[in-house]
């Protein structure tokens, strides 16, 4: 669009210039010896009149244009930034599930387990950290699809090439 308006002022500015107009002719009518020389010139008169309207509109459209771009290039790159900053946290929020909370949770569920197995807690007990277990499972599952999604989504904006699919 930059472009186009680029042109079309151009194309505005370019009407102030006036173009003269210079021709030659020569006839001549057989059976008789009239021939006929002709010089013709044309000089166009803008008297109070410069196109300041069509320019003005012109101007106004390619500025138009130009902030309309940088409008674009802004939101594009506050996309850019906002879909980075989702593949990051996701990235150590399940990394966080990776290495820290699954594990432990892993240990007090096996814990609760030996503990049962010597008579040292209940039933219920041993149920609520196996319930425990498999809600933190699902949530470090969750927290690894949300990852992939944010990762996906960021790397077909900047690297489009690398998901495509060779035929």
């Amino acid at each position: 669009r930059v472009q186009a308006a680029q042109a079309a002022l151009d194309n505005a500015s370019a009407q102030r210039k006036a173009d003269w107009t210079v021709g030659a002719s020569y006839d001549h009518f057989p059976g008789t010896s009239n021939r006929l020389v002709e010089l013709r010139v044309s000089v166009p008169l803008q008297w109070g009149y410069h196109y300041e309207g069509e320019i003005g509109r012109a101007q106004a459209e390619y500025t138009q244009a130009q902030d309309t771009l940088e409008k674009t290039r802004r939101l594009a790159l506050l996309d850019l930034q906002h879909l980075q900053q989702a593949a990051a946290g996701t990235a150590q929020r399940s990394a966080s599930f990776d290495t820290g909370i699954l594990p432990r949770a892993r240990q007090v569920a096996q814990s609760a387990e030996l503990a049962y197995a010597k008579g040292a807690t209940s039933l219920t007990d041993l149920l609520d950290a196996r319930r425990t277990l498999r809600a933190t499972a699902l949530e470090a599952l969750s927290a690894r699809l949300e990852h992939a999604k944010a990762l996906g989504a960021w790397q077909l904006r900047t690297q489009p090439q690398v998901l495509s699919v060779a035929p």
